[in-house]
């Protein structure tokens, strides 16, 4: 029934046992094996590696630390500028109110007309 187990023995199959990377690498680093064995050389690459990442993780941090006070620091800036432009129109909408107009050219010798505006019709016919 089984034709394709028939040529290897039971104990065959098992010997060969796969190593993962948490078998090669994690438990030898958790053991200390990694940095005191003969074959410490041959992970040189591995630990140099790691090294990189590790250099890379911590200057990401501090690059995206760096970016957050940065934002914080704008939108801080951003909401005094809101604050000082809201300002600004509020004393430019009561500066030209037409009382205030006629009270600063008084010292100027105008006055405010009573009479409202007429408007002048021209006739293109007649040129």
């Amino acid at each position: 029934m089984n034709d394709f187990n028939k040529d290897i023995a039971p104990d065959e199959g098992h010997k060969k046992i796969q190593k993962n990377f948490a078998s090669t690498y994690i438990k030898p680093l958790l053991d200390g094996r990694l940095f005191s064995g003969e074959n410490s050389q041959k992970e040189l690459p591995f630990m140099a590696f790691l090294l990189f990442l590790i250099i890379l993780f911590i200057s990401n941090t501090f690059w995206a630390q760096g970016t957050v006070r940065k934002i914080d620091k704008y939108k801080q800036e951003v909401k005094e500028l809101r604050i000082k432009s809201i300002s600004i129109k509020a004393k430019l909408m009561d500066n030209t109110r037409q009382t205030q107009i006629a009270d600063k050219v008084k010292n100027l010798g105008l006055q405010e007309s009573l009479t409202p505006p007429k408007k002048i019709f021209i006739d293109k016919k007649s040129k």
